[in-house]
Formats: C-alpha cells, structure tokens, sequence
C-alpha cells in the first residue's frame, strides 16, 4: 500500500459520518479548541507586539539611541569629540548632556528624579522631546536663568504649573562656616513634557550652562547623546565609536539604560504565549482520544486493511494523517480568524465600548486610549508550526497501537 492510499482512507476517516455521536462531539471539541487557541495566540503576541511597539516609541522618542561618556564622567572639549562622531557615517547627531539623580522640593512634598542638563538646540536633533511638550517649548531653557521642564506626572505630583518654582537639592554637600549643607538651587518650571511612559514622572531638563554649575563642571560636560541612522545599530556600532574618543570613555546603547523595561515586556509576552499555547496542548490531547477512539471503532476495518495486504506503516500513517488533519483544519481556521482580528483588534474594541458605553483605557489614566497591535508574520508562523508539532506528537501512540493489531485477533468475534 503506498502512501497516497493511507492519505486517502485517513482524510475519508476526518470526513465521514460516524455511528458514534461521542467521537463526532469530541473531534468538534478538539476542532474548536484548537480553533480557539491559535486565535488566541495570534491576536495576543500581535497586542503584546503593539504594546512594545509603542513603549519604544514613547521611551525613544525622548531616551538617544547611544551615550558616550568621557573619562571619569567628564568630557573636556566636548564640541571637539562631537565634530568627530557627526563625521561617522551612522551617526546622526551628536548632542552634549550632564545628568544626575537629585530631589525636586515643594513645601511640603520631595520626589526623586534624574536631571538631564541639555543644550537645547543640539538636544532636538537627538530626541523629540520639543514635540512632546503640553504646555511651554524646549527653547524656553535659557542659560543662566535657570528654568526647568517637569514631565506631566512630576509636575502633577509636585502640583507646579509654568511659572511656579521648585528646589533642586544634589547629592551634594558645601562645606560653609556655618555647618555643611546640602547644594540647593530654586529652579522656574517653563515646560511641562508627556512622553506618555515612565519618564512622565521620573525625567527633568535643565539648560546646559545651569547643569555646568550646578554640577561644578566648568566649561566640561558629562559626555555626548547620540543619534544613529538606525536604532538597533547602537549596541554593536557605539564600540567602534570608542574608538574617536579619548582613553577612558565608556558607551552605553538604549538597550542598557531601558533594558530592563524591554526585558520585562519580552519575559511578560513569553508567559503569556505559554498560558495561551496550553489551550493548544488541550485541543491536541484532545487528538489523541479522538484517534484512540477511532481505533477501537475501526478494529475491523484494520484487520481487513491488513488481510488486504496494508502494512504496519501505513495503519501508522493512515491514523496520523487523520488526526493531523483535524489540528491541521484548527490552525487554519484559527490563522483565518486570528489575523483579521489582530489587524482591526483597536476598531473592535472601540466599537464594544461604544456598544456599552465603556471605557478600556481612560486617557486620564493611561498612555494611550486604544489597543495597539502590531502583527508579525514569524509570530504566526511559529504559532502555525508548534499547533502542528503537538498534533503530530498527539498522534503518534494511538496509531502505533493502531498499527499493532492483528487481523486475526481483531476479527475473531466479527
């Protein structure tokens, strides 16, 4: 018996009208399951993807792509080492910076955050945090004036608005006849910033000039923000960078100072792929009752195959291709499903809220007032490959048993 026969009588088997209603409503169950989990998988990992997405977009838009830092945090000469790292072909812009953690002091409130000392001009080829402003521009930072931009959060927290006036405390000590104090210096708030992400409520910038002070640094910054023609050349191109900047400087990508949040997000996508793929692994445990069934309904028709001269291997392959074929059917179907879903997953939703007069995301509350989704054709491929995998492995021992029964003994009470 050669194979197409067995691909013949397997998909006859899917197809025909079964004496036993059971093993018609399990087939339907695994069918749906499968059906249900690959739809699930496909428009989950495309939401996730969406999720991240937008995360990086937010974030990047205000994070560079790549620091390099001169040689005990100090960078002499700066506008020197930045001519020559424009010059480099994947560099975009160069930008100069000075940061820090300090606390932001209102009467009767303190918070934390990390202070970014910019030059405003140079700091727009580098980032959009311009585009990002609610209220104020970014070229309001004047030197000498000492004003600061707040993120939305920040200020919210610290109840400033444009003209109100916070204390900016370093980590720092003056030594003063009187005693050792804290370095404070009273900044005016002139820019309010939403990126739309954690930074809201973590980020403040100063003017370049104001950082050089306040941070005792002279005419020398920290080192230089980077701009590269393409973001996810940072990691393996910012070494080679090195190489243009005196002894002793350090670099580091986007992928180290936000790493962990896209870490968190890649693990979160991961687990939830797990839990979503068990429904998968149901539907395809249900494959293996239904072909065990199937066996013990067709023990007859076995033994007249094998009379007939069908072999061992092709009873093996007779009954996998029936029970591929139905998780094949599911995970076509659930693609078929899935990827229209994930594309319009945003309209769905918009559409269910407006149907029940709800919100998902409020936009006082949240980033953003929409599902984004973003769906990548590997994700369904892989999803379409492991569904597979399972239905074939769901397969394999009830058609071995299949393929280890004897005529004789099958037919003996027919």
């Amino acid at each position: 018996m050669y194979q197409p026969l067995s691909l013949f009588i397997g998909l006859r088997y899917t197809r025909a009208k079964r004496r036993n209603q059971f093993i018609s409503f399990v087939s339907l169950i695994s069918l749906l399951g499968m059906i249900l989990g690959v739809t699930a998988l496909v428009v989950v990992m495309s939401v996730m993807n969406g999720f991240e997405t937008e995360l990086r977009g937010r974030i990047l838009s205000v994070v560079p792509h790549g620091y390099i830092d001169g040689p005990e945090q100090r960078l002499p000469e700066w506008y020197k080492w930045q001519q020559q790292l424009v010059e480099s072909d994947a560099v975009v812009a160069a930008a100069p910076y000075i940061d820090g953690t300090v606390m932001l002091s209102r009467p009767g409130m303190v918070r934390g955050a990390v202070l970014h000392a910019i030059e405003p001009e140079a700091e727009s080829k580098v980032s959009t945090i311009n585009a990002s402003m609610v209220d104020g521009q970014l070229k309001d930072l004047q030197g000498g004036q000492y004003n600061i931009l707040l993120g939305e959060i920040l200020a919210r927290y610290l109840g400033v608005y444009i003209g109100d006036e916070v204390s900016v405390i370093l980590p720092r000590v003056t030594v003063t006849p009187v005693g050792v104090f804290p370095r404070v210096k009273r900044f005016t708030v002139v820019g309010i910033f939403q990126v739309g992400a954690e930074l809201d409520s973590t980020t403040v910038f100063i003017h370049l000039a104001d950082g050089q002070k306040l941070f005792q640094l002279g005419r020398d910054v920290k080192g230089l923000r980077l701009q590269l023609s393409d973001l996810f050349l940072a990691p393996s191109y910012l070494p080679e960078l090195l190489n243009k900047m005196p002894a002793g400087s350090k670099a580091k990508s986007w992928s180290e100072t936000q790493g962990s949040l896209f870490s968190a997000v890649a693990m979160e996508k991961t687990m939830i792929s797990l839990l979503l793929m068990i429904i998968v692994l149901i539907a395809a445990l249900n494959i293996v009752s239904i072909v065990t069934m199937m066996v013990s309904d067709k023990r007859s028709d076995i033994a007249v195959l094998r009379t007939m001269g069908a072999s061992p291997q092709a009873i093996l392959r007779l009954f996998m291709i029936q029970g591929v074929a139905v998780g094949f059917a599911g995970i076509v179907v659930g693609i078929a499903i899935g990827i229209p879903v994930a594309l319009n997953v945003g309209d769905i939703v918009v559409a269910l809220e407006g149907m029940l007069g709800t919100q998902v995301f409020n936009p006082e509350v949240y980033f953003i007032s929409r599902i984004p989704s973003v769906l990548q054709w590997g994700d369904v491929f892989w999803i379409a490959v492991c569904g597979l995998l399972l239905s074939v492995l769901a397969t394999i021992y009830p058609s071995i048993r299949a393929s280890q029964i004897q005529p004789a003994e099958a037919l003996r009470y027919e």
